[in-house]
């Protein structure tokens, strides 16, 4: 009985947000908070997400906001996420990335590249101004 009492306890205190501060460089930094390191975790996501891209698909697509593909069949990133949501293309990449063009190879993404990829190409879509799919 009193083990649940203390996993309780535990549960509860994962629960309530805590405010961290950042050390003070003199320049009077802001509270952290969970939101905030939530966006900073995202942030170094995308940057892992981009840096997927750039390794694997930059030699076909446009990754950036702007750009021409270096393949003109290969779709520009910054079109393909106007036209699917980030679940969407999470599953896909999930499934293993296939499609009918003979060209594109078949790639297979670990879950962490797949989350740190969709973060990237939410960025995308947000620099594009069009609106957020699921």
């Amino acid at each position: 009985m009193r083990a649940f009492k203390i996993i309780g306890v535990l549960l509860l205190g994962a629960c309530t947000p805590v405010a961290t501060t950042a050390p003070d460089t003199g320049a009077g930094q802001a509270a952290l908070t969970a939101p905030a390191m939530s966006t900073a975790m995202d942030l170094e996501a995308a940057s892992r997400g981009r840096a997927i891209a750039l390794l694997g698909c930059a030699s076909c697509h446009a990754i950036d906001p702007a750009g021409d593909s270096p393949r003109a069949i290969a779709p520009p990133f910054r079109e393909i996420v106007q036209r699917r949501g980030s679940d969407d293309l999470a599953r896909a990449f999930e499934q293993g990335l296939v499609t009918t063009h003979p060209a594109m190879p078949p790639y297979v993404f670990r879950a962490n590249e797949i989350h740190d990829l969709t973060a990237y190409l939410d960025t995308l879509r947000a620099a594009g101004g069009g609106t957020s799919k699921p």
